[in-house]
């Protein structure tokens, strides 16, 4: 027997149950949503396309030098301040006269060489001072120029300190062991004898000085620390490949 529902109905109508309903319809999965548009965030702007992303900031001297020293070992750090003090603030010669002491430091070698007297009197800072004590800082800082430079050769600057030492040790010796009153080649016998008797008493006087002269604990300590950083810069330069 037919269902009532169908009777009456045409066999070629549709009925309304099988008519699409809105709720039927295209839900908002099926469409893009707001939310998955592409929002300005996302999108590449001009100042974005022009910007440089991967470029390195250049490094400023200052930092290259404290980079530097912070790569340096234990042994040439120690051995660099120890220099510094004894150089700068200890007697590297030390004149004693009965009861008066006076000490002469290393940065005042350049004086010191231009006058051996001036040993026995305090030194003014003069313009040749402060020269020769820039040129001391600048000794000091010879073992950073591998670090900066990488180059096998950059590591004999280790050895500026102790070149100092001992080009300084040599002129102030050729200084006070040479003639103290030069003989003109045009002199008279007269006047050359005179002058080589003056010499001769005047040596005499410093021997006799040169007594009372000893290298103090700053020369001692300057020449230490030297030898020191010698030693580490000849090491590393031997052991470096070429």
């Amino acid at each position: 027997m037919e269902n009532p529902s169908s009777l009456g109905v045409p066999r070629g109508t549709q009925r309304p149950s099988d008519v699409a309903t809105p709720d039927d319809t295209a839900t908002p999965r099926d469409t893009a949503t707001t939310s998955d548009m592409a929002t300005p965030s996302d999108m590449t702007t001009p100042s974005d396309m022009a910007k440089p992303r991967d470029t390195a900031t250049p490094i400023g001297l200052p930092a290259r030098i404290m980079a530097a020293a912070g790569e340096l070992d234990s042994s040439s750090k120690f051995a660099i301040i120890s220099v510094f003090f004894a150089w700068f603030f200890i007697d590297t010669l030390e004149v004693r006269v009965g009861s008066i002491k006076h000490g002469v430091r290393f940065f005042d070698a350049a004086a010191v060489i231009a006058d051996p007297t001036r040993m026995f009197f305090s030194i003014d800072t003069t313009f040749g001072v402060i020269s020769f004590a820039l040129i001391s800082c600048l000794c000091l800082m010879g073992p950073l120029a591998p670090h900066l430079w990488r180059n096998r050769l950059a590591w004999l600057a280790y050895l500026l300190p102790l070149m100092l030492i001992v080009v300084c040790g040599l002129l102030l010796y050729s200084k006070t062991s040479g003639e103290i009153l030069a003989t003109p080649s045009d002199a008279g016998g007269l006047r050359t004898g005179a002058l080589n008797l003056a010499n001769k008493i005047l040596q005499r006087g410093s021997d006799l000085v040169s007594r009372h002269v000893a290298v103090g604990a700053g020369g001692y300590v300057g020449l230490l620390g030297s030898l020191v950083l010698g030693y580490r810069g000849m090491q590393k330069f031997l052991n470096e490949p070429g």
